[in-house]
C-alpha cells in the first residue's frame, strides 16, 4: 500500500489527508500513524493551506526528495536531481488552481475508496492531465502505428477506467469549479 501511495503522489502531485485515508486505509488513526511514519522517514512532506476567512484546510501531502528517489528506483526511471522535491513543492503549493487539482484527485480517490470497500469494483486506470501533454499519450505496447500519433487535441483533467462486476468503462474527467465561462467548457467537450 505504501508503494501505491508514493506512486500516486508522484503521478498526481498532491493528495489530502482525507483522500489518502479513504483510498488506502481502514481508519483515520491508522492512516495518520502511517503518514507520520512516512514523514519521519522523509519520504513525504506536507503543508496545510489557510482558509481565506480563518482556519485551515486538511493537510496536503506530497513527495519529499527520498520519496522521488524511491519511486524512480521502483520504476527504473532516472534518479531525480538534488533539490527536485523542493522545486516541485514550490510549484505545487503556489499554483492558483490548487483547489482544482485537489478536486480532480478527489474524484479518483473517492472511486478508489469505493473500490476498496466494494468487491467486484476497481479503478483500473488513473492518468493525470500531464499524461496528455506529450505526443503518443494514448499509445500502449501492442497498439498499431496510428495509435502513437493519437492525442494532442484531447486535454482532460484526468482519464480513468472504472470496472464494476466485469464491465469496464473508460472515461475522461473535466473537473469544473465554476470558474470557466460556458463557451470554454463547450469547446473542451468538442475536442
Amino acid at each position: 500500500m505504501i508503494c501505491l501511495l508514493l506512486g500516486r503522489l508522484h503521478d498526481h502531485g498532491i493528495l489530502t489527508a482525507p483522500q489518502i485515508t479513504g483510498a488506502a486505509f481502514t481508519s483515520a488513526s491508522f492512516a495518520h500513524r502511517r503518514l507520520q511514519r512516512l514523514l519521519t522517514l522523509k519520504l513525504i512532506t506536507r503543508f496545510r493551506p489557510q482558509k481565506p476567512f480563518g482556519g485551515s484546510f486538511p493537510y496536503h501531502y506530497l513527495l519529499d526528495q527520498l520519496g522521488y528517489v524511491v519511486v524512480a528506483g521502483q520504476r527504473l526511471d532516472p534518479m531525480p536531481r538534488p533539490g527536485y522535491a523542493k522545486t516541485r513543492k514550490a510549484h505545487l503549493t503556489s499554483r492558483a488552481n490548487l483547489p482544482h487539482l485537489c478536486g480532480t484527485n478527489g474524484v479518483f480517490t473517492d472511486l478508489a475508496a469505493h473500490a476498496r470497500t466494494h468487491p467486484g469494483t476497481s479503478l483500473d486506470r488513473w492518468w493525470p492531465a500531464s499524461r496528455f501533454h506529450r505526443p503518443g499519450a494514448f499509445y500502449q505496447p501492442g497498439d498499431g502505428p496510428d495509435a502513437a500519433l493519437a492525442g494532442g487535441k484531447v486535454r482532460p483533467d484526468a482519464h480513468g477506467i472504472w470496472t464494476e462486476h466485469g464491465r469496464s468503462v473508460p472515461f475522461y474527467l473535466e473537473y469544473d469549479t465554476g470558474t470557466e465561462p460556458l463557451h470554454i467548457l463547450v469547446a473542451k467537450a468538442d475536442r
